[in-house]
């Protein structure tokens, strides 16, 4: 734990270095949009990483949350910040379809029945055209007011965005250490032998995606006060639910991190092909997205995270050590004990037991 959160230090005052320094609206918003989409993509990661359950349901979720306190506040009066709380929270109720969804359905199933679940969300938004805005969308008041999330500065948008992205990965470092994380990485594993030796598949699959849909709900509502315009096509379509996903296959679901370097090569590469395209074009994205997971899953298994995992990297590791002094090769090495089959340490009073 100690070392995740040393590396998560060192990415916040990374971040808050480019906010005092970088006047570069465009690398700001860059960031600021990775930063969003990595706190997305994390909680994607409690319910897709660490638990197995594979879903392409999160863009409906993504949209309860940067719907429901833009609606609350312009129907109901009810204060933006208390609307983005109650955002998280009716996001975590809808989560709570996608797990009891996992208790009948499995693998590509369970994967087509979450992606079903966000089509539902968009015609939705779509229909309900009175309210929603429909396809149009709604556009957000543009005024400088910090209790409604809306800043003049784009600084004060990374900090926020920050914010998100530091309670999100938090929460991870917690749990993927704890009994129920344990307990998750169970469940992905095998599921039937997890079941066989006492661990809860309901409850712990229902505790995984109500932590998965709280923190996506957050990210959408920060997302919808960042853009300050929101429509199904930017918060609830397919490419939406994809992006998580994405972004957490190709940065490593193994880690805590991985999402968060998947998060910075996607936006990166997506805002600079817009850049050089002049406009986004539709279906892009797709095309965009798919190609890049095809290139993970043949050259990247792992994830980017993984690449130390390589076995060219390995051996030139393993050739490395080889060269070391016997001092520095004494001390890298792993403390003495017994071997087991599947290549572990066991120490000598584990062995004597």
């Amino acid at each position: 734990m100690k070392n995740r959160l040393i590396i998560l230090a060192a990415v916040s005052a990374a971040a808050i270095l480019i906010a005092l320094t970088s006047d570069n609206r465009f690398f700001i918003d860059t960031v600021i949009l990775a930063l969003i989409f990595a706190g997305f993509a994390t909680a994607w990661n409690f319910a897709g990483g660490m638990t197995g359950l594979f879903s392409l349901g999160h863009g409906g979720l993504f949209a309860v949350g940067a719907y429901t306190p833009v609606l609350l506040r312009e129907y109901f009066g009810v204060p933006t910040l208390v609307g983005v709380l109650l955002a998280a929270v009716f996001a975590t109720l809808a989560a709570l379809l996608i797990g009891a969804m996992s208790l009948r359905l499995r693998g590509h199933y369970f994967a087509l029945a979450t992606l079903a679940f966000t089509v539902i969300v968009t015609i939705l938004l779509t229909n309900f055209g009175s309210v929603t805005g429909g396809d149009e969308g709604i556009s957000l008041p543009f005024a400088n007011s910090p209790m409604d999330l809306i800043f003049q500065e784009k600084t004060s948008y990374l900090y926020l965005a920050l914010g998100l992205y530091i309670i999100t990965t938090l929460t991870a470092i917690i749990v993927i250490d704890s009994k129920l994380g344990f307990q998750m990485r169970a469940l992905r594993e095998d599921e039937v032998t997890a079941r066989s030796m006492g661990v809860s598949a309901l409850r712990t699959k229902l505790i995984a995606v109500m932590m998965s849909g709280f923190f996506s709900g957050l990210a959408g509502a920060v997302f919808a006060h960042y853009t300050l315009y929101i429509t199904p096509g930017n918060t609830a379509a397919v490419a939406v639910s994809l992006q998580p996903a994405l972004m957490a296959i190709i940065g490593g679901m193994a880690g805590v991190f991985g999402p968060l370097v998947g998060a910075f090569l996607i936006t990166l590469l997506k805002q600079q092909l817009i850049t050089v395209i002049g406009a986004d074009i539709p279906g892009l994205s797709n095309a965009f997205y798919g190609g890049l997971l095809l290139l993970s899953i043949l050259v990247l298994p792992n994830g980017l995270i993984g690449l130390g995992k390589l076995p060219p990297l390995q051996r030139a590791r393993n050739w490395i050590a080889s060269r070391l002094p016997p001092r520095h090769r004494a001390e890298s090495a792993p403390p003495p004990g017994d071997h087991d089959s599947s290549g572990s340490t066991r120490s000598t009073t584990e062995v004597n037991k």
